[in-house]
């Protein structure tokens, strides 16, 4: 599976520790320009070396061709990194193998998700990773717990529940 990703994805996943998950996850790796220039836009943040590897590591970068569709999507009020992605998303959706757009923000998810693309995000990477036995529930609810503590990330109280409940029906045999 080819997963397409985010600004907030990559720099959550990197403060937490937890970005070298993705590579495992997904055969491929794409990001746009547009995100690249915004995940490593802060060189004094503590992640920056990590998510700059990353670039000149697995993660590639790929931009849509389709610059209308962009400009639509970024009509619709959502941020140019995530018009972006999800112009890539729907661009690359029939051409390759399954794709996945790992996306946080809320309304990019739904409009994603009107151009049936498949999706998720940060607290879905960390769940998968812990469904295929990547980490364990320990250090998934460690990534959980500092992910919500220790960034900016947010998450109701209804999801937060449900992710707990979700990681305690898995067994932890990693």
């Amino acid at each position: 599976m080819i997963a397409i990703i985010n600004a907030s994805p990559l720099i959550y996943l990197g403060k937490i520790g937890a970005i070298t998950l993705l590579p495992k996850l997904f055969s491929t790796c794409y990001t746009t320009t547009i995100v690249k220039k915004e995940v490593l836009g802060y060189e004094t943040v503590p992640e920056f070396l990590i998510l700059e590897d990353c670039f000149s590591d697995w993660l590639t970068v790929k931009n849509s061709s389709s610059k209308q569709l962009i400009k639509r999507l970024e009509d619709l009020q959502i941020h140019s990194g995530e018009a972006s992605i999800i112009a890539l998303g729907k661009e690359m959706q029939d051409k390759t193998e399954e794709i996945i757009v790992i996306i946080d923000d809320l309304t990019a998810r739904e409009i994603a998700r009107t151009l049936e693309l498949k999706i998720t995000g940060t607290l879905g990477i960390i769940l998968k990773a812990l469904h295929q036995r990547l980490i364990t529930k320990k250090e998934c609810k460690y990534f959980l717990q500092f992910l919500i503590e220790n960034t900016t990330f947010r998450i109701s109280t209804n999801i937060f529940s449900k992710i707990l409940k979700e990681i305690e029906k898995i067994n932890d045999r990693k």
